[in-house]
């Protein structure tokens, strides 16, 4: 990846409900699937054009776990949020938000709006990965919050993780800076 990113590990796939009900929370904090001025949703294809289709499929689809999506959630509407979501193990989604492009007020109203959800899904949450400079690989951050390998190159700028979960991952923890958030995640940086 090349680009600002949050990446979101969660535990067990979404079914439809589950989605919808992280689709409703986001739209609380103003991350829309659906446009403002279409009233549709926004698959991405595998060239990164635009596909509408209306929401309750796009949720249909993300539930039924058919393989990686890309989405598109909306600011605005003229700005979004684009969501990739894959599986890794089969049990665990990752939801990653890419947020290049975006103004610092618009990444800051997408990083809390993902943050969250985070709270008020920790039972389910594995860990978020901030990257804000999006030179970490796909392969290096599962490894970092699945198998708790350190990358051998760059790593993200933090990692949050359960604080219950921290003595699963003690290599990760070694030489870093961890801090308790005080809100069931702690902060590793390195």
């Amino acid at each position: 990846m090349l680009e600002t990113y949050l990446s979101w590990y969660r535990e067990c796939r979404m079914d439809e409900s589950e989605f919808r009900s992280v689709t409703n929370h986001l739209a609380q904090s103003g991350l829309t699937v659906e446009h403002p001025k279409l009233g549709c949703g926004m698959l991405l294809d595998v060239a990164g054009e635009q596909v509408r289709l209306p929401v309750g499929r796009i949720l249909e689809l993300v539930g039924l776990s058919v393989g990686p999506l890309s989405m598109q959630f909306w600011l605005s509407a003229d700005v979004d949020v684009v969501c990739e979501i894959r599986y890794v193990a089969p049990d665990t989604q990752v939801l990653t938000f890419v947020l290049g492009g975006l103004t610092e007020s618009e990444r800051e109203q997408a990083t809390d709006a993902v943050q969250r959800l985070i709270r008020r899904e920790l039972d389910r949450t594995v860990a978020l990965l901030v990257d804000l400079g999006g030179e970490t690989a796909d392969a290096d951050d599962d490894a970092l919050v699945l198998y708790g390998r350190l990358p051998k190159g760059p790593h993200p700028d933090q990692v949050q993780f359960r604080t219950d979960r921290l003595s699963a991952v003690p290599a990760v923890l070694a030489g870093a800076e961890v801090t308790d958030l005080g809100n069931g995640l702690s902060t590793v940086r390195w």
